[in-house]
């Protein structure tokens, strides 16, 4: 079989061509001698106009050698050098030059010039980078990176060092409610308050979770009191501002080293216990500003409202008296008068207020309203004794209510009345989308439906107690 022959210049400018990085051969004067493919199609010039000019000419449009230039560099070292830089169009190009000698002496008659374009390289690199020391999701440092500054920032130098701890109350309330889209803008939202809060010396972390810490370098401790009111002066300012269902709120604590013989991991357990302690005292508040805000977005995005609330509580109390029940069972009732229906403020409201029946798809939406009320409700001080009964309102007798599907003595007690309660109400109170029906319309409706939806006794019990 033949060999293939190549021609020597052309196998010199093939090779040449393929490669991506932009090769230059520059003569002792600067004047440019070659330029492969790569070159051309960078400047958008064809070699003819290239060959023969001055390097700085063409790309620097300059009268005389760059005051860094690498191959003025080498013409001086008389040896391989390289370096980075960023051109005028912010691309990070890495030069390396090659001197060449002549044959017989150590003369350098001209340069060699590679240059490659590392500006996605760099950029992937600055990526990673931030990355390894960022908490993703809100742009604060990790906790790997806190640990690194702490070890270095621990001396006397650097005291009074203060630490601050952070926790953002409501987090699993929102994830469970609204889904982790918006509990995620609830850290996203903290974190800019911890931002704008301290100063550029600050050293802000996601700690956790839903915790943060922040290092004070040389910060005593009122200074460090005044970051903490302005802090909190910021979330009530962003709830102001904002209209969400869970109030912007953080527990905070935070502890001061004063002698380098103090251990600081000890400092950072006291504002842990410090914070710890302060969310205990503010739960309360929290909690009942949270309860307030999500039973005004109920009345908001249903028809939900205090009239009907109240008129469902009267009815459960006299059912409560004739059927003898507990003081606890009695305080879930009037409890669940309020709080029934709360899982409905995860559903939009143009399916809670729409005029017309709904689709299958809809409807599947509207039937998982009791299990993220239940979910607010485990995580709610107040609401937690009344969960159970959120979540199994809607179960009917014969088994074919929602979620679980639980017939007869399966469903509590307290939801078996309540379910009598609040259809009887909503029947005779009416919708936009449903006439008010009479007392005994209603009366027929829930005889109709005794043994199917309701309990067969328990309907009768309720009929005696309003009267045909």
């Amino acid at each position: 079989m033949e060999r293939l022959k190549f021609n020597g210049k052309y196998m010199e400018n093939l090779v040449l061509d393929v490669i991506k990085e932009r090769v230059i051969f520059v003569n002792k004067d600067f004047e440019i001698l070659y330029v492969n493919k790569s070159v051309e199609e960078s400047l958008n010039l064809p070699k003819e106009e290239i060959i023969g000019r001055k390097c700085y000419e063409v790309w620097h449009k300059r009268n005389t050698p760059c005051e860094y230039c690498l191959i003025k560099k080498v013409k001086i070292s008389k040896r391989f050098e390289e370096q980075e830089m960023k051109n005028q169009e912010g691309k990070v190009l890495y030069f390396k030059v090659y001197p060449i000698k002549g044959e017989n002496s150590d003369e350098i008659t001209g340069f060699v010039e590679i240059v490659q374009d590392i500006t996605e390289k760099k950029r992937m690199e600055e990526e990673i980078k931030y990355l390894s020391f960022h908490d993703k999701l809100t742009g604060l440092y990790n906790r790997a990176f806190f640990e690194e500054e702490l070890r270095r920032l621990d001396t006397e130098r650097q005291l009074p060092i203060s630490i601050l701890m952070g926790d953002l109350n409501g987090l699993k309330l929102v994830n469970d409610a609204f889904g982790h889209e918006k509990g995620d803008e609830l850290l996203k939202a903290v974190a800019w308050v911890l931002k704008t809060s301290c100063r550029k010396e600050d050293i802000i972390a996601r700690w956790g979770g839903d915790e943060f810490i922040i290092i004070f370098p040389k910060t005593p401790k009122d200074v460090t009191e005044k970051i903490c009111q302005r802090i909190r002066e910021n979330c009530e300012s962003y709830n102001k501002n904002t209209k969400n269902a869970v109030p912007l709120s953080i527990a905070l604590g935070s502890a001061t080293k004063e002698d380098g013989k103090e251990d600081i991991n000890e400092i950072i357990k006291k504002a842990e216990d410090r914070m710890y302690r302060n969310k205990l005292t503010e739960g309360k508040t929290f909690r009942d500003s949270v309860l307030k805000a999500l039973k005004q977005l109920l009345w908001e995005n249903t028809f939900e409202s205090s009239e009907h609330e109240e008129r469902i509580k009267n009815l459960a109390k006299k059912m409560a008296d004739i059927l003898l029940l507990s003081d606890i069972e009695r305080e879930a009732l009037e409890l669940l008068s309020y709080f029934h229906d709360i899982g409905e403020i995860s559903l939009p409201s143009e399916i809670i207020k729409k005029p017309l029946s709904l689709t299958e798809e809809e409807f599947k939406k509207v039937k998982v309203h009791p299990e993220v009320g239940y979910r607010i409700a485990e995580v709610s001080y107040e609401l937690a004794p009344i969960a159970e009964y959120i979540l199994t309102h809607h179960e009917w007798w014969n088994g074919e209510g929602y979620p679980r599907g639980l017939k007869k003595d399966e469903i509590p007690l307290v939801s078996r009345i309540f379910s009598i309660v609040d259809a009887f109400e909503v029947m005779t109170s009416g919708r936009p989308y449903k006439e008010a029906k009479t007392k005994k319309e209603a009366i027929e409706e829930l005889r109709k439906f005794a043994g199917i939806q309701f309990d067969p006794n328990l309907v009768e019990v309720f009929i005696t107690l309003i009267g045909e």
